[in-house]
């Protein structure tokens, strides 16, 4: 047998061996999705049906109107409620966490609980940047 070819097998086993690791390592990479579900999606609410429609208090009063949504960086989101013009296009807008809104009320209104047209008032002003 050639003793070149005998002197060489044992960096050629090494090199597959690396280049099969490293392709193993590239080719192993999950990616964190979710499957999403059809049914749970079709519950859920569309940004542009919600727009532009009023928000009301516990009383039943209007305090605002919806105008814009902000998709956080940080992975949490926040209404532009249009305050002190009910109309939606005029008037202040202020920021208030999504997840404080009641969407599923019975009576079919977009809820506030506890808010107050008085105390939004007293709410700094957002203003976008973008």
């Amino acid at each position: 047998m050639n003793p070149f070819r005998l002197s060489s097998l044992p960096a050629v086993a090494f090199t597959i061996l690396v280049s099969s690791l490293c392709m193993h390592r590239a080719a192993g990479q999950e990616i964190g999705l979710t499957p999403m579900e059809a049914t749970e999606v079709a519950r859920g609410y569309r940004a542009g049906a919600l727009e532009l429609k009023p928000v009301v208090n516990e009383k039943g009063e209007t305090i605002g109107r919806i105008n814009d949504f902000i998709f956080g960086k940080d992975g949490n989101n926040y209404v532009a409620l249009a305050v002190g013009d009910f109309t939606g296009l005029n008037g202040e807008l202020i920021a208030i966490p999504f997840n404080s809104l009641k969407l599923d009320d019975p009576s079919g209104n977009i809820i506030l609980p506890g808010a107050s047209r008085a105390a939004l008032a007293k709410l700094p002003v957002f203003i976008s940047k973008r």
